[in-house]
């Protein structure tokens, strides 16, 4: 299963020897048979991590290919989501749920958009729901264009995220800190500040946390006190 736990890594302190290498991976959509292919990340050189947990540096493009879609009727997910079979019935319904897309200019980003509206529609869980408007923020990190889609995808992870928690679908109890810290995050991001502070608080307060967090939740709190939504760090 996809996850946000998937992305964490050590705040600004990971490294490795290697540059970034993908395998191509070809898939068949599972609701018109329609060709779909991956560049599967085999290994990739990282220099850091964001405090929204996006990888830095010789990562090629690992985002973007982690979300693709069916150039035909628009389905859209991970690798793992192609290697799957639906009944006809199904098919046809999920077809009906997607031709809303049909006249959308498809990239990165509505992969993403795309992603998470049909898991969603899918009753997926919360957590992979959030995991897509995740990617999607990342995507869009810098596109002076699309701050409103880029706002609109880090509320979403928010409220997915928040959803996800309340129905205890994290199992590891370190992980309920790094969460709430991430939630914090995607409020301060948002101009959200007031609960920014409250859930970075109940990351620093969570006898269960991990090491890192009291560090990290505490600068960024000081962030989100200041009213500053930078999104670029």
């Amino acid at each position: 299963m996809k996850t946000i736990l998937t992305f964490i890594g050590t705040i600004l302190l990971s490294n490795s020897i290697y540059g970034h290498t993908c395998s191509t991976k070809e898939v068949k959509c599972p609701i018109d048979n329609e060709k779909v292919e991956f560049c599967v990340t085999m290994s990739m050189t990282t220099f850091g991590t964001l405090y929204d947990f996006q990888k830095q540096g010789a990562i090629g493009n690992h985002y973007e290919e982690l979300i693709n879609a069916c150039p035909k009727c628009h389905y859209s997910g991970y690798v793992s989501d192609f290697d799957t079979t639906f009944s006809k019935e199904r098919q046809e319904e999920i077809k009906g749920f997607l031709s809303q897309y049909d006249n959308m200019v498809i990239d990165d980003s509505k992969e993403c958009l795309i992603a998470g509206e049909l898991k969603e529609y899918l009753k997926e869980t919360n957590d992979e729901i959030s995991n897509c408007y995740l990617i999607g923020s990342y995507l869009l990190r810098k596109d002076s264009t699309s701050v409103d889609l880029r706002i609109d995808f880090q509320n979403k992870t928010k409220k997915y995220l928040i959803q996800a928690l309340e129905k205890n679908e994290y199992e590891d109890s370190s992980a309920i800190s790094t969460i709430n810290y991430l939630i914090g995050e995607m409020c301060r991001r948002t101009g959200n500040f007031q609960d920014a502070v409250a859930y970075y608080e109940k990351a620093i307060n969570d006898s269960n946390k991990k090491d890192w967090i009291e560090e990290v939740a505490n600068k960024q709190k000081e962030l989100a006190v200041e009213n500053n939504d930078n999104n670029e760090i």
